[in-house]
């Protein structure tokens, strides 16, 4: 028994640790855009491969649902992937200056949004985490605290974290 818990201990730390270093997304129950309300950008549409070997998602699919949604699905995940699904729906949104994509899992259990800074570097998609750096997850009580939040965060350096550059297949 004590070994089982001293296991458990070690491998929650150590999950805890990756998580810190890898600036893994937090779901948030809230959209920084509004779905449908932004056109989608149709350079992001195909099939994107990371080049980092560290990356949670190594693979992915970006298709057109309609006007204003993507379908994305995980074709191959990084060990840091956290997600019950492979499959999402996302949406761009352009909001202080910069771009974002911001994701939903299909799955029912998990309501909640996951969001990404993403540019382009010529044919390279970059996309990095965001980190809410004033009052952080706690500050975050509907879409307008988000976009405040995320307002006074982009001032920050630090805001932006853990890039991942993707190559279009």
């Amino acid at each position: 028994m004590r070994k089982s818990i001293r296991i458990l201990f070690q491998i929650t730390c150590l999950f805890v640790l990756m998580f810190i270093a890898m600036g893994c997304p937090v779901g948030i129950e809230y959209p920084l855009g509004t779905p449908g309300k932004e056109k989608i950008e149709s350079k992001l549409i195909g099939t994107w491969v990371a080049q980092s070997s560290d990356a949670e998602i190594k693979k992915v699919k970006v298709s057109k649902k309609d006007d204003s949604t993507y379908s994305i699905e995980v074709l191959e995940r990084g060990e840091m992937y956290a997600l019950e699904t492979d499959k999402l729906e996302a949406w761009v949104t352009k909001f202080n200056g910069a771009t974002f994509l911001f994701a939903k899992p299909d799955d029912p259990n998990d309501p909640k949004y996951y969001h990404y800074n993403y540019r382009f570097d010529g044919k390279k998609l970059v996309l990095s985490d965001m980190s809410l750096l004033e009052g952080g997850m706690d500050a975050v009580t509907s879409q307008e605290a988000l976009q405040k939040e995320v307002m006074a965060s982009m001032k920050k350096p630090e805001f932006l974290s853990a890039p991942v550059e993707f190559i279009k297949e």
